[in-house]
């Protein structure tokens, strides 16, 4: 019923309106199209223009490209630098009186409150685009260890296939080993196809995050040594810096602070950037006193420190979401950094059996295809290794993220 009457009101409003328009050519229906009977028979794809696969032994992760270094720190200062809302916050909130001498004049109040404000947003806007950009790189240079080990693991595959080749030639039967190998080169060559692909996006992201020109043709390189530190993140200690350093609540502190008959209406803005809820509470304060709050000095009073109050508990608010996030995060890392622990071990075993293998092929017992099988299992668990130290280093980023601790001076240009 609800339709038909939607239906009805469209009709009478066209109805209506149907005077007031110029008539629209009615255009003739096209006649339809009848398709030909057929027996199903589709094609098979044509593959003939693609070229081979690399050929034995050409096992390089990338072809030739050109590099460009860059340490951690160096991603962090650009970031912190070329934050693209941070830039322009900076720049909407620059001093526009002379207000930043010494003063007592509202104006000056008004514009100290809007300067620090946006000093300190933009700041939260450069320390999240740190935080992405440091993520990025972290990424990157997984997949670029990543890339040697897995050139490595090709080279090692290509000698078993080649060896287990000559055996054929030799007259002996090609067993199901064979198959595998060949099989096991081919998922090599998926991976070494996909990692291309996530190393030449990485990079376009990572030179977007830091202004670096896209006409700058070749690779970034990260050239950082993961260090994994022995030292425990404490959760405790981590939450009181943080607490402190963190630009969200310094904000909101910096406006209890500077809150008086001056800047009351500059600090509500602010508030309602911050907590849209509280819009509604402004407004209605505006309409109720419009034009006595500068004259009626207990008013006045009473609406400051009401405003401080609404502040303050934000404040509260927000240190206690900001103390959970940053305590998470620092379980995290804790995490993170005990299954390198556990990779490593892993990783050490394997090399382990490889050397004891070693050993035996010396001293002419037969184990060579043992012993490649045992490389390959090595380098898978040095892949496994280095997957789990960039998710310590992400970790890590994250963090200090939250602490508020990647973009702490003025960066801004």
């Amino acid at each position: 019923m609800r339709v038909a009457a939607v239906l009805v009101t469209m009709v009478a409003l066209a109805a209506l309106t149907a005077g007031c328009r110029t008539p629209m050519p009615v255009r003739p229906s096209p006649e339809p199209v009848t398709l030909p009977p057929a027996v199903r028979q589709i094609p098979a794809p044509d593959l003939s223009a693609i070229a081979d696969l690399p050929s034995l032994g050409s096992a390089n992760p990338l072809p030739p490209v050109g590099y460009h270094r860059l340490t951690a720190e160096e991603c962090r200062s650009m970031a912190c630098e070329n934050s693209s809302l941070g830039n322009l916050i900076s720049a909407g909130s620059a001093p526009r009186s002379e207000g930043c001498l010494p003063g007592h004049g509202a104006k000056v109040a008004i514009d100290r409150v809007r300067t620090t404000a946006g000093r300190h947003i933009a700041q939260e806007a450069r320390n999240r685009n740190a935080g992405a950009a440091l993520a990025l790189y972290y990424r990157l240079l997984e997949l670029e260890l990543k890339s040697d080990v897995l050139a490595s693991s090709i080279l090692e595959l290509d000698r078993m296939i080649v060896a287990s080749d000559k055996l054929i030639e030799k007259g002996f039967r090609q067993t199901a080993d064979g198959y595998e190998l060949k099989k096991q080169r081919l998922e090599l060559e998926s991976d070494r196809t996909r990692l291309r692909s996530g190393i030449q996006r990485l990079n376009a992201e990572l030179k977007s995050l830091l202004a670096i020109d896209p006409g700058q043709q070749g690779f970034i390189l990260p050239a950082d040594q993961v260090r994994v530190v022995p030292e425990p993140l404490d959760p405790d200690h981590a939450v009181r810096v943080g607490l402190m350093h963190r630009a969200d609540l310094n904000l909101l502190r910096s406006l209890a602070a500077t809150v008086d008959h001056r800047t009351l209406q500059a600090v509500r803005k602010v508030l309602v950037g911050l907590a849209p809820p509280l819009a509604a509470v402004v407004q209605s304060t505006e309409h109720l006193v419009p034009a006595l709050l500068p004259f009626v000095s207990a008013m006045a009073k009473a609406e400051v420190a009401a405003v401080r109050r609404q502040i303050l508990g934000l404040l509260q608010d927000r240190e206690r979401e900001a103390a959970k996030e940053i305590r998470t995060a620092a379980e995290e890392w804790t995490t993170a950094r005990e299954l390198v622990a556990i990779a490593r071990q892993r990783f050490e075993l394997n090399g382990a059996q490889v050397k004891e293998l070693e050993t035996k092929s010396k001293v002419g017992q037969a184990v060579e295809l043992e012993l490649r099988k045992a490389r390959l299992e090595q380098l898978k668990a040095e892949s496994d290794l280095v997957g789990e130290i960039a998710k310590w280093k992400l970790a890590d980023v994250k963090a200090r993220e939250t602490m508020g601790l990647l973009c702490t001076g003025d960066c801004g240009k």
